[in-house]
């Protein structure tokens, strides 16, 4: 969980590091983000814009509090499959938010000059993130929130 003043403990590194080892699908280990040593420059890009940042924080504070990840001793015990279920819980939950780190890691990995090309399509089979439409979960998460007003 961040710190008071926003910044991230040494634990919420070691969560954004595998979040962007998941959130990317690679064949080969080596060429993750995190073990391109990308995350500074994600976290950096998502400091510089201030709903970026947010998002950035809320997407952390929410891997921090998923109850697997406190079943097993944080996110990172997690096995690939359970970190996947997570992130994929946080893309349901945060879809604007998990939208904008999704386009902020995509950007920045594909940018880096180790990577391959920027796909021009991220519908394909190996992507297991980026495929919620947020207009209709936006939509169904305010029509579950007034549902239960009455």
């Amino acid at each position: 969980m961040p710190n008071q003043d926003g910044s991230l403990t040494g634990s919420d590194n070691i969560t954004l590091t595998q979040m962007l080892n998941r959130i990317i699908p690679v064949e080969n280990s080596e060429m993750t983000a995190g073990s391109l040593g990308l995350q500074k420059l994600i976290e950096d890009r998502a400091n510089n814009d201030p709903p970026s940042r947010t998002a950035l924080l809320r997407i952390i504070d929410a891997l921090s509090l998923d109850l697997m990840a406190h079943a097993v001793g944080g996110f990172t015990a997690m096995t690939e499959e359970e970190q996947i279920a997570a992130l994929h819980n946080v893309e349901t939950s945060l879809p604007l938010e998990f939208n904008t780190m999704l386009g902020i890691v995509r950007d920045v990995y594909y940018a880096d000059d180790r990577t391959p090309d920027k796909p021009t399509s991220f519908d394909t089979e190996n992507e297991a993130f980026g495929k919620i439409d947020v207009e209709d979960e936006l939509m169904r998460s305010t029509s579950s929130r007034r549902g239960k007003r009455k």
